[in-house]
């Protein structure tokens, strides 16, 4: 991909950055190859939704029985009336090798540590004509990468700073990022493929298709800082859940960074005691 000057200080500014590329004639990203990805996924690592829906849909509506039957859909998106999300597609060792060698090249021209770009993951979309991404954000700095069709970007703002906590406790407690309202419009790209967008965490935005079917990848990444501020947000919803009332996070960069290490002491403690626990007879 096409990305390195200057992106570094779109990620310190949490500003949008528009960028080309050049994957849509990688391998792992032709149809029939994502359709065979499909197929070695469980249900649970793929979402079907309907194509064409509102803007603001606060809860998601999966259809399992149709995820069942992703590699057909994704064969035949001209007429599925499919929205779809291969999840973690990192798990799946040659996509991991891509991601990363994406990353990693992105991090060394942008002037970063590709070391300091973790949690790293990829999901692959799979839309039908008209389809349509509802309002939404993400936690994660987000590469999105248009395969296949044109899409048009939406960006937008929360109203105010108690809109966004609003929305920020609602992703903690299972809206996965989705609005119950129309964020205010701040801007819109034309995407098609060739054509990329770098996503800020907690930016608002959605897409809707053209007349063509869709396909694009998407990689996610934390940095020190989103990282330090989900893990207190997760932090603070544990608390309120025991009926206490944390500070938010943000207002204490001290107060965060402790939240944040308790819990990746308990991120790691529970990974120790998963590996070393007896297996189940």
């Amino acid at each position: 991909m096409q990305l390195g000057d200057g992106f570094a200080d779109h990620v310190d500014a949490r500003d949008p950055m528009q960028f080309v590329h050049t994957l849509c004639g990688h391998p792992l990203l032709q149809t029939e190859a994502i359709a065979q990805l499909a197929e070695t996924l469980s249900t649970e690592s793929i979402t079907c939704e309907p194509a064409v829906k509102p803007l603001v849909v606060p809860v998601a509506a999966p259809e399992p029985e149709r995820a069942a039957n992703a590699a057909r859909i994704i064969r035949s998106l001209d007429t599925s009336d499919a929205w779809m999300t291969l999840l973690n597609v990192e798990q799946h060792p040659t996509y991991r090798g891509l991601i990363d060698e994406q990353l990693d090249a992105i991090a060394s021209r942008a002037g970063l540590r590709p070391a300091d770009l973790t949690r790293r993951a990829g999901f692959i979309f799979a839309s039908s004509p008209n389809s349509v991404t509802p309002a939404h954000f993400d936690i994660e700095h987000s590469l999105l990468i248009q395969l296949r069709g044109n899409r048009s970007l939406g960006f937008g703002s929360f109203a105010d700073r108690d809109v966004r906590d609003r929305e920020v406790r609602r992703y903690w407690n299972g809206s996965y990022g989705r609005l119950i309202a129309m964020p205010d419009p701040l801007s819109e790209v034309t995407l098609a493929p060739g054509v990329g967008v770098y996503i800020p965490p907690y930016t608002p935005h959605w897409l809707t298709n053209g007349d063509a079917p869709s396909l694009s990848l998407t990689i996610t990444f934390f940095t020190r800082s989103n990282d330090t501020e989900s893990l207190a947000q997760a932090f603070n919803e544990r608390l309120r859940r025991l009926g206490l009332r944390p500070r938010r996070a943000g207002q204490s960069l001290r107060r965060d960074e402790a939240k944040a290490g308790v819990m990746r002491t308990y991120s790691a403690l529970r990974g120790r005691f998963r590996a070393t626990k007896p297996a189940p007879r």
